[in-house]
């Protein structure tokens, strides 16, 4: 007979343990046998006394890797309890002790889910990587592709493909240092905190981080267990990111509607009806999945909020769930995002007839006529903003500007290369040469300067894979933990 009721069993101690099962059962066994390589490290006469038992106990939990993973049993509240049970079974509860000793599962569990949470965010990295280096080789390409960019939704500025992407890897680039700063934060172990209050045992709460590939202990075993921040954190790197891509997906559906951007015959789908259509769907799903990161975050947010500062359900195992379905959000939008920039292409052609029928070098225009002309800004813009005006009652594009067009409304006379030069598209971007600016040049530099660092980041996530695989390694081999 089960000593939980039925309604609780089904609605909270069931889809848990199958969660943990499927999720956290490989974190737990490594933080189990981290605790007990600490215990038996004590200088404690009852411990040095039992070492072979403890040598045994190490053996019986690496033995658990190799198992079936107990089913869920209505007797049993968790995980971590099926995996006593089973090594009671076999070693008999005086070897067992030495597991529990010290160890609380409210550490125990902070512990797993941070050992989780880690592992997300090490491939939330690599991921967002290699988005920036689709990234930059489309931008290496376009380097003198120009692109009209608009303000307000109205046509504003030439600039270039490249200038753009560059602006989106910029971003990128500082959500990669937040995702780097967010592992750094979590990156500490709550073991060895016990309930809150830690053990009267002398365990080596650094030892056991080290054990688990953590940078250190907690610093106060109260924050290790009752603190939420990281997984807020975690959110809220996810949320920025996801927040960005839904802005830059939303740019290149645009684009791909106006045949700007085309997306490969394997990312498109047709109409069942209409024969002509190639709608983007790669993109479209992709900024489905960015809006549903979004969603999925409030539900650990709210997880956190007006709750007292202790060990918690909110934002223990009840938030775990949603922690999994945000990045299994945001990891689907990456990887088809990533698919459409390494597949997808920037038609030049389309781009550069789009240019050409704007009147969006007004600007240089003006700046000619102050630079040239002796004309105060304020002139010079009201003299442009008549001129695009006028031609627009003609029918006429900026481009098809004559001299007299000029002169009819009182400004200079223009000569004609002058005039050319400031009415092409290209020339804009190319005079904009100034730190930051669209020209060649520049963004040419610009792009360097990223791929550089982000061959740096790389090296670091590396490292950091290097160490949790080490770690890993290591606890699953009894008797060759880090020193």
């Amino acid at each position: 007979m089960s000593p939980f009721h039925e309604v609780y069993r089904e609605n909270v101690l069931k889809p848990d343990y199958r969660f943990a099962r499927q999720h956290l059962a490989e974190h737990f066994l490594n933080a189990m046998t981290a605790h007990v390589l600490t215990v038996k490290r004590l200088d404690d006469a009852a411990v040095q006394a039992h070492q072979a038992d403890i040598d045994k106990l190490l053996a019986a939990i690496a033995a658990l890797r190799a198992e079936p993973l107990p089913e869920y049993d209505a007797e049993i509240p968790d995980l971590y309890f099926s995996f006593n049970k089973k090594l009671e079974a076999q070693l008999g509860q005086d070897s067992v002790s030495f597991l529990r000793l010290g160890l609380s599962r409210n550490d125990l569990d902070m512990t797993v889910y941070k050992m989780r949470t880690r592992d997300l965010l090490l491939i939330i990295i690599e991921h967002l990587c290699k988005l920036r280096q689709a990234l930059l080789r489309q931008a290496e390409e376009h380097l003198e592709t120009i692109l009209i960019a608009y303000t307000h939704h109205q046509p504003g500025q030439p600039t270039t493909v490249a200038h753009y992407l560059a602006a989106i890897d910029n971003v990128l680039a500082r959500h990669l240092t937040q995702l780097f700063n967010a592992y750094r934060h979590l990156n500490t172990c709550p073991l060895g905190a016990a309930a809150l209050a830690g053990s009267s045992h002398a365990l080596d709460r650094h030892y056991t981080a080290r054990q688990l590939g953590f940078d250190a202990p907690v610093s106060n075993t109260y924050d290790a267990v009752a603190s939420s921040d990281w997984q807020v954190e975690f959110v809220g790197v996810m949320q920025n990111i996801a927040l960005t891509l839904s802005r830059f997906v939303n740019d290149l559906i645009i684009w791909s509607s106006q045949g700007l951007y085309v997306l490969p015959d394997g990312l498109v789908q047709g109409s069942s009806i209409m024969p002509q259509k190639r709608n983007p769907v790669a993109l479209e799903h992709a900024r489905t999945r960015f809006s549903r990161t979004l969603g999925s975050s409030q539900m650990v947010l709210y997880s956190s909020h007006n709750i007292s500062y202790a060990d918690l359900n909110d934002f223990g195992p009840d938030i775990q769930g949603a922690l999994i379905s945000l990045f299994i959000q945001l990891d689907g939008g990456l990887a088809l995002l990533t698919t459409s920039l390494e597949d997808g292409w920037f038609d030049r052609e389309k781009l550069a007839k789009q240019a050409a029928c704007t009147d969006t070098t007004a600007t240089e225009l003006a700046d000619v006529l102050t630079r040239q002309y002796d004309l105060s800004f304020q002139e010079a813009h009201r003299l442009a903003g008549e001129l695009v005006k006028s031609l627009c009652k003609k029918g006429k594009a900026l481009q098809e500007t004559t001299v007299d067009d000029l002169l009819a409304l009182g400004g200079p006379k223009f000569d004609e290369d002058i005039l050319r030069a400031a009415l092409d598209p290209d020339t804009f971007v190319r005079r904009r040469n100034g730190f930051g600016g669209p020209a060649p040049e520049v963004v040419r530099k610009h792009l360097t300067h990223a791929a550089q660092a982000l061959d740096k980041n790389l090296v670091r996530l590396k490292q950091l894979k290097t160490t949790l695989t080490e770690a890993q390694q290591n606890l699953q081999a009894p008797g060759k933990e880090r020193v």
